[in-house]
């Protein structure tokens, strides 16, 4: 089941404690008064539609968790932004890689070979977002949601691990070195393990006690 917040699960106790409140009100005058018959469709209906709202409820609630706020296809503005920012990463990309081929000066070439690598993975991201979210993307119940979230889980878990360790050693090659440059670039990798790390430990909160 999903864990709803204190302030949802507090609604959703009140609900339930109200009609259990007027259940037992009308369970009592039949008892004296009679009329139980007449009143029994009544009850059943009320239980239906309190189960209905409950199970919108809830599902409204998990669609808002998966879809990360209605993100389940890009509108034509968002996309031919996105469209033109892959085309122009991948323009400069080529041109990089033509520079970073020709340099011999060791530290102007493996900056401009980060600056390559960074270009390549956004318009590769870009890509795939493009492709991913150029038609609807239908809400996984549940359960496949969990299923899936269990596959990544242990990965996840250790990957938190081997980053922040790999972000410990990297701190630790760069106090010694007398290289500007190739502490910009330690530097570099560091800060995207201690964004990967993070990215990770979110992924688990988030998702991990579904």
């Amino acid at each position: 089941m999903i864990q709803l917040t204190i302030n949802q699960s507090k609604l959703v106790a009140t609900v339930v404690f109200i009609w259990g409140t007027i259940m037992y009100i009308v369970g009592t005058y039949t008892s004296f008064f009679g009329g139980a018959l007449n009143l029994f469709p009544i009850m059943v209906a009320g239980y239906v539609v309190l189960l209905v709202g409950l199970h919108l409820y809830e599902r409204k609630y998990w669609t808002d968790i998966v879809v990360d706020q209605g993100l389940t296809q890009l509108n034509k503005e968002l996309y031919d932004v996105i469209l033109r920012q892959k085309e122009a990463e991948e323009e400069l990309g080529e041109k990089l890689r033509g520079v970073v081929a020709d340099l011999t000066y060791a530290p102007l070439k493996l900056l401009l070979l980060n600056i390559t690598l960074d270009t390549e993975k956004h318009g590769k991201l870009l890509k795939n977002i493009i492709e991913i979210l150029s038609h609807e993307q239908a809400v996984p119940s549940n359960e496949a949601f969990k299923r899936e979230v269990d596959q990544v889980r242990e990965v996840l878990e250790d990957h938190v691990v081997i980053e922040e360790e790999l972000g410990k050693q990297i701190s630790e090659i760069m106090k010694p070195s007398s290289s500007r440059v190739l502490r910009e670039l330690l530097k570099t990798i560091r800060d995207d393990e201690i964004a990967h790390h993070t990215m990770f430990q979110m992924v688990l909160r988030t998702y991990g006690s579904i």
